[in-house]
């Protein structure tokens, strides 16, 4: 296998793996939002940024690296351009590679939806609560406003 194709396999197996990572703590913080631990929310907050950032980092190398594989294939520097140029045993190694990491991408979609969608329930909550509280105390706040006559 030729250096060039294994370094970009590697790449993209390797940004796979850290969006695997990246889906392990937004299911982490989905649990810790269900428990109601704003420090365990927090804590992961701060490490989905870091592994966020190294998603980028590991993205740009992957890009650059196909980029360079590319303009070598003299082709563009999408998968399905760079497989069709490579021999048989990079291609299904290659193809292999490219699942995985398109099967990552849709999981941490996938997480992030029902993430976001308990994040906005909880908004809706809130909001709720926070209008009937108010409701509650203006009623209390005003003269005569709390009747308790049967």
């Amino acid at each position: 296998m030729r250096n060039e194709v294994e370094e970009l396999i590697n790449a993209v197996l390797d940004e796979a793996d850290i969006l695997d990572d990246l889906v392990d703590i937004v299911r982490d913080q989905r649990e810790a939002m269900k428990a109601g631990d704003a420090v365990e929310v927090d804590g992961l907050m701060k490490e989905m940024r870091e592994v966020f950032f190294d998603v980028q980092t590991q993205e740009a190398h992957r890009d650059t690296i196909s980029k360079k594989l590319a303009a070598r294939f003299g082709c563009e520097p999408r998968a399905n351009s760079l497989s069709v140029l490579m021999e048989e045993d990079e291609r299904a190694l290659f193809n292999g590679a490219a699942d995985r990491l398109t099967q990552s991408v849709f999981v941490l979609k996938s997480e992030m939806m029902i993430l976001s969608g308990l994040v906005d329930q909880n908004e809706r909550y809130a909001s709720m609560m926070l209008s009937e509280w108010r409701r509650l105390m203006g009623d209390a706040a005003q003269p005569g406003g709390t009747d308790f006559r049967g």
